[in-house]
């Protein structure tokens, strides 16, 4: 559905905001630019918390190149997650790791891998990376962007040497009231129930012309039932169950 179709039925089907409801100067009680920010709000919201939108090819937002001496690499601000990397060219994704993993030292035994190998590598191709490395300051214009971290540190053989990446993220663009032809980036099984968290956000405020707050909260419920329901498909979808069992070398991944 387009923007414009959502928003005729956001206005007219579930606010029942017509030109005939008010007796004010104004036709109706939101305007057509309240109404596309609420319906922005609702897709971010929609993404974020279900983790509908994966992507593996756009390159501003999955293509990192490396850095010969560079380990770190703030990502695009729409990444929410990273789900793999690979540099290109190899077969096997970098392996997933902490910054304890890679920045501390366990006493190793026989069952356990020494972390402190980690930091012992020469600079070279990564082979494993963590997501959980920046911590900006609150006034940091990369505050909300998640840096990844790369190991061992590139070494010049590699530099220029892309890395792919498979993330859950943020819509890239926002919808505006000047093209009502565009779709949203969530899948179109749910583009009306965006529509439930822009109706919760327009009826939020008591207002006896708009409506009730309890009118608001139905709404809201409504779309967090949606949100539970779509994250756990998107749970099952891109997630492998771990299965165990004695004598077969402790923990393995199973399909």
């Amino acid at each position: 559905m387009t923007l414009g179709e959502l928003l005729d039925i956001l206005r007219v089907s579930i606010l029942n905001d017509r030109s005939n409801n008010t007796g004010a100067t104004s036709d109706y009680l939101w305007t057509d630019a309240t109404l596309v920010v609420y319906i922005n709000e609702a897709q971010r919201r929609l993404a974020s918390k279900a983790l509908l939108l994966r992507d593996g090819t756009t390159d501003e937002v999955t293509k990192i190149t490396l850095v010969e001496g560079q380990s770190e690499y703030v990502l695009h601000e729409s990444v929410l997650c990273v789900l793999s990397a690979k540099v290109v060219g190899q077969h096997a994704d970098l392996t997933r790791a902490g910054h304890g993993v890679l920045s501390t030292y366990t006493a190793p035994t026989e069952s356990w891998i020494d972390p402190a190998s980690f930091s012992q590598l020469p600079p070279g191709s990564p082979v494993a990376y963590s997501t959980d490395e920046g911590l900006q300051a609150y006034d940091s214009d990369n505050f909300s962007q998640i840096t990844l971290r790369v190991h061992p540190v590139p070494s010049a053989a590699v530099d220029g040497t892309v890395v792919r990446l498979r993330v859950c993220r943020k819509p890239l663009d926002k919808f505006t009231v000047d093209a009502l032809g565009v779709e949203p980036e969530v899948p179109e099984d749910y583009h009306l129930d965006m529509l439930d968290w822009a109706a919760y956000l327009a009826l939020r405020v008591v207002d006896d012309d708009a409506g009730s707050a309890k009118r608001a909260l139905e709404f809201r419920a409504s779309f967090d039932q949606t949100v539970k329901e779509a994250r756990a498909e998107v749970m099952r979808k891109i997630f492998v169950p771990m299965d165990w069992g004695f004598g077969r070398g402790g923990f393995t991944w199973s399909n």
